[in-house]
């Protein structure tokens, strides 16, 4: 697997198999917004795309992707993270963010990322990787639902 700066292009063409998964589809979201935060966000060089390597020469989808705020309370804040539903399992989720956590930690003391308190997965996942929930931001993505924000220092 490698891992690469996506260009806006890349990012946006992204958009359309997350928006049918979760738990992006569960809070409606719709592939033409979500396309320009990410073309905006690699813009700014901070979404990172996973591709297998063999299958790169192929022309084959990205594996998955992530995107990276930085300058969030003393740290970088993960945004997105986003694995095809036919790669997951394979390390794909964690390979991002240990490329990520690799940048974020040569500047900065925290790496943040929030999930839907309701996915259980992804709170799994987070803390498997060293996570630690910091808080509860009800209302944050949608209301009635609570978003919890982990943390991970240097």
């Amino acid at each position: 697997m490698t891992i690469i700066r996506a260009t806006p292009a890349l990012a946006r063409a992204q958009s359309t198999w997350i928006v049918g998964i979760e738990p992006w589809r569960g809070l409606g979201y719709s592939a033409a917004p979500l396309g320009r935060y990410l073309g905006r966000m690699a813009r700014e060089r901070e979404v990172w795309i996973a591709q297998s390597a063999k299958e790169t020469r192929r022309g084959a989808p990205p594996l998955g992707l992530v995107v990276v705020q930085d300058g969030f309370l003393l740290g970088s804040f993960v945004s997105l993270l986003a694995v095809r539903p036919d790669a997951a399992g394979q390390g794909v989720g964690r390979a991002l963010m240990e490329h990520v956590a690799a940048r974020v930690f040569t500047k900065r003391l925290w790496l943040f990322v929030s999930c839907d308190a309701a996915n259980g997965r992804a709170l799994s996942f987070y803390r498997k990787l060293g996570f630690q929930r910091v808080g509860r931001l009800p209302d944050l993505v949608k209301p009635k639902r609570v978003e919890v924000l982990l943390r991970k220092g240097r």
